[in-house]
C-alpha cells in the first residue's frame, strides 16, 4: 500500500542521511513547541507548590531547613556544624512551631510578612559535608 511505501521511504531516509523527509520540520517544531509548553506548565506547578509549602511554614515561623528528614548522614553533619547562633535560632523556631501547633493558632501576620521560609542556612554545609564524604569513600576505596 502507499502507507507503507512511504513509511519505508522515510526510513530509508533517515537512514541513510539523505536530508529531510517531508514533514520532519513540521514534526520538529512541533514536538519543540510540546516541550517548552511542558517546560513552562511544570515550572508553574512547581512555584505554585512552592508558594504553599512557604505559606505553610510562615504559619508556624519555620524554614524549609528547619523540617528536612534528619536520616540524612550529609544532613546530620551539616547540622553539626552549623555556628552556634543558628543552631540556637533552627531550636527556638521548632520550640516556637511546637508550641503553636499544640495551642492550634498561627503566628500573626506581622510575623508571617517578615519570614523567609525558603531562604536555607544548611544547604552550603551540607554539600561541603556531601563532598567530604565522596572524597572519603573514594580515598578509603583504595
Amino acid at each position: 500500500s502507499q502507507a507503507e511505501r512511504d513509511a519505508i521511504t522515510l526510513i530509508s531516509r533517515r537512514q541513510n542521511n539523505t536530508g529531510p523527509a517531508k514533514g520532519d520540520d513540521f514534526d520538529d517544531r512541533r514536538t519543540m513547541s510540546l516541550s517548552r509548553l511542558g517546560t513552562r506548565l511544570w515550572k508553574s506547578v512547581c512555584k505554585s507548590y512552592q508558594n504553599a509549602v512557604a505559606a505553610e511554614l510562615n504559619v508556624y515561623g519555620l524554614k524549609y531547613d528547619d523540617v528536612r528528614i534528619e536520616q540524612d548522614p550529609d544532613y546530620v553533619k551539616a547540622l553539626a556544624r552549623l555556628p552556634p547562633e543558628a543552631r540556637m535560632m533552627r531550636a527556638r523556631r521548632m520550640k516556637r512551631a511546637f508550641d503553636i501547633s499544640f495551642k492550634e493558632k498561627t503566628l500573626p501576620e506581622e510575623l508571617q510578612a517578615i519570614q523567609k521560609p525558603l531562604e536555607g542556612y544548611v544547604t552550603e554545609l551540607m554539600e561541603d559535608a556531601k563532598l567530604r564524604r565522596i572524597e572519603r569513600e573514594l580515598l578509603n576505596k583504595y
